[in-house]
């Protein structure tokens, strides 16, 4: 046993997913099934404030495609040339797609963190945070809409990652993306959830 999970079967020669990879979908189904719930939330009651629920959630959002993304790229052959599938895509390809989504999902997460904790980043003396954040106000429900629409589809493409494996009739099906985003936002909700009550007052 060489830790790897062997996917060869029906795939081009020397395609094997060892444990990264299974830590990056679970880490990535997290990110969008967390900052998903927080945002729909806020839709839901037509507010756009930050709540403790939405500073949770940007953590985790952030932290957790950030951890799984150094899992994505420690696991390629060459990891310092990682920034070439930033370059090159084919639109065909399932992971390239994802990698896509990521490329704006990331830096828009990023943005929600910043804006959710504008008034701590002024106290780092880091004055200019809070001005900065204060003219993106204007923009906050575009924002959020485009970061839910991004965090749903990031769950789902993991799930179209796996199902993509067209010898494995169990996993390959049209249900495991719905599946996936079922699964990454139970986990998004349980973790938000956590970190809320613990270090922002939400409700237990």
């Amino acid at each position: 046993m060489d830790g790897a999970i062997n996917f060869t079967i029906g795939l081009s020669e020397g395609i094997a997913w060892p444990w990264p990879i299974a830590v990056y979908l679970f880490l990535a189904g997290i990110s969008g099934g967390a900052v998903a719930v927080a945002l729909m939330l806020n839709f839901f009651r037509h507010k756009t404030e930050t709540t403790p629920i939405i500073k949770s959630a940007s953590i985790i959002g952030l932290a957790t495609i950030l951890l799984g993304m150094l899992c994505l790229v420690l696991d390629l052959t060459n990891p310092l040339y990682f920034w070439r599938i930033l370059v090159y895509y084919n639109p065909t390809s399932v992971m390239s797609i994802g990698v896509m989504l990521l490329l704006f999902y990331i830096p828009l997460v990023a943005v929600l963190m910043v804006m959710s904790f504008a008034d701590t980043f002024s106290k780092w003396l880091l004055g200019w945070v809070k001005p900065v954040c204060d003219r993106l106000e204007k923009f906050r429900v575009w924002i959020n809409a485009v970061v839910m629409v991004l965090a749903i589809a990031i769950c789902a493409y993991t799930g179209f990652l796996i199902s993509a494996l067209i010898r494995f009739p169990l996993i390959n099906t049209a249900v495991l993306p719905a599946l996936f985003v079922a699964s990454g936002i139970s986990a998004g909700m349980a973790v938000t959830k956590i970190l809320a009550a613990c270090c922002f007052g939400a409700r237990e």
